[in-house]
């Protein structure tokens, strides 16, 4: 079974996801953390408890893909990915239809639309820290 992970590492929550690429690619697990001070910190607990609900040692992960204003420091992981382009990803991985997501996050705001296979088609961003994020 070929298995990946994601850690989205945001500003105010981390979040980890379990992916099986096997045949029909399928969620595994999930995990959320606060992301507090320390970002790696945050990563490492995010990812520890996916691979924890998923029942895997996190040795069996063959790739995994940093996310959110924090992927640079996710020392573990082999790539990194902006949030827009995983969002779209994403969107259309749960639901193929999608053509537009909304991301109100801790600091900026993303409003992204998304082609019929999971591209960025155009994207569009607040321009000031936590502008309407409340």
């Amino acid at each position: 079974m070929q298995l990946a992970a994601g850690v989205d590492v945001g500003s105010t929550q981390t979040k980890a996801v379990i992916l099986a690429g096997d045949g029909e690619p399928r969620i595994l697990a999930r995990a959320l953390v606060d992301t507090g001070a320390y970002v790696p910190r945050a990563a490492e607990l995010a990812f520890h408890a996916a691979c924890r609900e998923a029942g895997l040692d996190p040795r069996e992960i063959g790739m995994i893909v940093g996310t959110g204003y924090g992927r640079y420091r996710i020392a573990f992981g082999h790539a990194q990915v902006t949030e827009i382009s995983c969002h779209a990803r994403g969107a259309h991985f749960v639901f193929p239809e999608t053509r537009t997501v909304i991301d109100i996050g801790g600091q900026d705001a993303k409003v992204i639309r998304v082609g019929s296979e999971g591209e960025v088609r155009d994207f569009v961003m607040n321009d000031k820290c936590a502008a309407g994020t409340g």
